[in-house]
């Protein structure tokens, strides 16, 4: 059974598998644990980059993790992970 995640994203991104979603969803809940512990947001895009994750999948989980009325969410998340360190080390 998918978590309340997993079905926000099978219902807002198209082209998700539900396995794929689920996948995608457990990222977004263990960030969100990390960022409660007062994890800072480059130390999570290395750890998204060090999991495999996509620059286009990080981004997805990136936007979940801002505020839901953050103005310009996608955008803000993009410039989140391009400017990451660990999307621009050597």
């Amino acid at each position: 059974m998918p978590t309340p995640t997993a079905e926000e994203l099978l219902a807002s991104v198209s082209g998700l598998t539900a396995d794929r979603a689920q996948q995608i969803a457990d990222h977004i809940d263990e960030c969100r644990r990390l960022l409660a512990t007062g994890t800072a947001m480059d130390a999570i895009q290395q750890h998204l980059k060090d999991q495999g994750l996509s620059v286009l999948q990080a981004i997805l989980v990136t936007t979940r993790l801002l505020e839901d009325d953050h103005p310009g969410r996608l955008r803000a998340a993009h410039e989140i992970v391009a400017c990451s360190p660990a999307r621009n080390s050597g």
